[in-house]
């Protein structure tokens, strides 16, 4: 059994609540399904924003979310190409200087 512990500058606050946390399943990767998701709620004065506002807005579209992956996709490979550009050229001056 666990010891709690108490700190002399604990203050009591909780910085962020792991209430809802639980551990993956073992054979279904998107969790167990026996927690449903908990909605994000408005503040309680009634007003003002709701917690995560960037969820709230319209989802995107198939076709705006494949040109999303596709421009991804498409920086992913220019860096790669950066990269082998490079190890072409570090080879290239190897072989000039040793043979």
């Amino acid at each position: 059994m666990a010891r709690r512990r108490d700190y002399d500058d604990d203050d009591g606050r909780t910085v962020a609540d792991m209430g809802d946390v639980s551990r993956p399943g073992l054979f279904a990767p998107g969790g167990t399904g026996r927690r449903t998701r908990r909605e994000f709620q408005r503040p309680p004065d009634g007003g003002g924003q709701p917690d995560r506002p960037w969820e709230t807005g319209d989802a995107l579209t198939g076709q705006e979310r494949r040109w999303y992956a596709l421009g991804a996709l498409g920086a992913a490979l220019l860096i790669a190409l950066v990269f082998i550009l490079g190890l072409g050229i570090a080879i290239a001056v190897m072989l000039a200087l040793w043979a």
